[in-house]
Formats: C-alpha cells, sequence, structure tokens
C-alpha cells in the first residue's frame, strides 16, 4: 500500500527547480521513471505526507548530444532508449549493454540513467560502465550548476552529493579511442535478476598492453576501480594466465575495499574467473575485429 503523498508536477525544468527551494516540511522526494522509488513507497521507506515532484515530462531533461569530447546524456533518456543510439553503441559500447541488462523490459523502457545514478545502488547497472569511462555529470539548482567526476558524486550505498536544491542535468562520457571492451554480469539465475557481480574491461593493446581499466560493481557500497589489477596488466602481452592473475588482484582489491563477509569465499573465486573472461572478450574482440574504432 503506497502511503499518503502531495502530487507536483512542474512544466519547465525552471519551475522544477524552484519547487526545490520552497520552505516547507514534508519532505520531497523526485519522480523520473519511478521504478525504484514507487518500490520504495510500497515498502513503507517513503514517509507519510511526502511530495512527490513528478518530472518525467521535462523534455528539457531527454536529450543525447555527441561531439570530440564524448556523449552528453540528459538523466529523463530510459535505458531502452540509451541501448538503442547507434552514438551509445559505438562510443560507450558497454554502457549500452548494461542498459540492455537492466530488469524487464517493461523497466527498461520506464527507468532512466539519472534514476539508476541518483538512487546509487550497490548493484546499479549503468555505473560501472559509466565509472569505465571516467564520466562526469553536471547538477543544476535554480541559480547554479556544477559538474564533477561520478566517483566523487557517489558517496556510498544510496548516498551521493546531490544537495536538497539540485536535479542531476547531464552525463558526461569521454571517449575511449582504440580501445578494447570485455563485460561479465553475474545474476542468481537465468532470468529476471539483481546482479551480484559486475565486471566491466577496457584495454589499449599495441602488441602489449598501454592501458588497462576494470571496474566491479555490485560487491561494494560503490563500484571501484581494481587499480591493482590495472597497474598489473600494463607492459605485458595479453595471454589466458595474465588474465587469470588479473582476477586474482582484483579479487584481493574487492576484499580490501569490501571486507570479509559470508558470501567472500563464493564471490572471490567467481570475481577471478569474470574479471578472466571480460579481459578475454576483449583480446578475442581485438584477434577478430582488429583495432576498436571507439
Amino acid at each position: 500500500m503506497l502511503p499518503s503523498f502531495t502530487y507536483f508536477r512542474p512544466k519547465t525544468l525552471r519551475e522544477a527547480l524552484a519547487f526545490l527551494i520552497r520552505e516547507k516540511e514534508e519532505p520531497c522526494y523526485i519522480l523520473a521513471g519511478g521504478t525504484d522509488l514507487v518500490l520504495e513507497m510500497r515498502a513503507g521507506r517513503i514517509p507519510q505526507n511526502s511530495i512527490i515532484s513528478d518530472i518525467s515530462f521535462l523534455n528539457e531533461l531527454r536529450f543525447l548530444n555527441q561531439s570530440e569530447k564524448g556523449l552528453e546524456i540528459g538523466p529523463l533518456l530510459t535505458h531502452s532508449q540509451i541501448a538503442s543510439f547507434q552514438a551509445v553503441l559505438s562510443k560507450a559500447p558497454l554502457l549500452a549493454r548494461a542498459c540492455m541488462e537492466v530488469g524487464t523490459p517493461q523497466v527498461r523502457a520506464r527507468g532512466t540513467i539519472g534514476g539508476n545514478i541518483v538512487h546509487a545502488s550497490p548493484a546499479a547497472d549503468s555505473i560501472p560502465p559509466l565509472l569505465l569511462h571516467d564520466a562526469r555529470i553536471s547538477l543544476i539548482s535554480l541559480n547554479s550548476e556544477r559538474t564533477l567526476a561520478l566517483k566523487d558524486f557517489l558517496k556510498g550505498a544510496y548516498r551521493t552529493d546531490l544537495r536538497q536544491d539540485e536535479l542531476l542535468w547531464k552525463v558526461e562520457v569521454p571517449p575511449l579511442p582504440g580501445y578494447i571492451f570485455g563485460y561479465e554480469r553475474l545474476i542468481p539465475r537465468q532470468a529476471v535478476g539483481i546482479a551480484r557481480l559486475i565486471v566491466c574491461a577496457a584495454m589499449k593493446v599495441e602488441g602489449e598492453i598501454e592501458d588497462a581499466r576494470i571496474v566491479i560493481g555490485s560487491v561494494s557500497p560503490v563500484p571501484f576501480r581494481a587499480t591493482k589489477a590495472e597497474k598489473f596488466l600494463i607492459n605485458r602481452k595479453p595471454a589466458d594466465a595474465l588474465f587469470e592473475e588479473a582476477g586474482e588482484l582484483a579479487g584481493e582489491e574487492m576484499v580490501g575495499i569490501a571486507g570479509e563477509r559470508w558470501s567472500t569465499p563464493y564471490k572471490k573465486p567467481v570475481l577471478r574467473s569474470l574479471v578472466k573472461r571480460a579481459l578475454r572478450q576483449a583480446a578475442a574482440g581485438k584477434k577478430k575485429n582488429g583495432e576498436s574504432e571507439n
């Protein structure tokens, strides 16, 4: 059962921002796609008499721009829209892949990338590929705008640096030219499920590995770069044994960040395997298709 609430639907972005600085005691929650918020309401985690500000009709927040600097993604683009754009498929293929893994077709058609980021679930599908690209986000209030790295915006599980008077304005995704990509995702069953592990990998290879990026999601409060594993790969030739050692290092980093838990004896070897598979997938793509054009 839903709690009682007051519904507000701003007609413009300016009206939505002006509403956020009102002087009222009732908490205000933003409705973008509603795929997370409605579940929170049904679970009783949204207080009675809250205010719901529905921004889902604001086309000012629904856009995709591309330039030599990369992509600019509006927060109201849905997962299914992002996954279908050719610009995303070519410039940020793992983001397109991750958006296709979100929930069901109905959830993908309704849920937004902005909601996925601001909700900041440890298992959010869109965040690991965005971190892989060193994505930045712009936050806007009635009188100001600020831009910061996504990694600095995420403060913990379900916690961000979003201020009460701000909305997410855009997501900036720099390109990774010449990189090859791999992606692995573990869910508890062969159906719809929240990811237990997410691995996004990117490498730049010219005979040897010139650069490597590995992002691990869904095992810690915030997805993280496996920097020790990344550095281990540099200046070495791609090989299965190398990728397995990188996976072992990533598992150790996971334990260092998330700590020892009841699931660690299971997750650590699985993570090692997924990292190996993601790196192998990237290397196989280079061997098959040649240098990436992204």
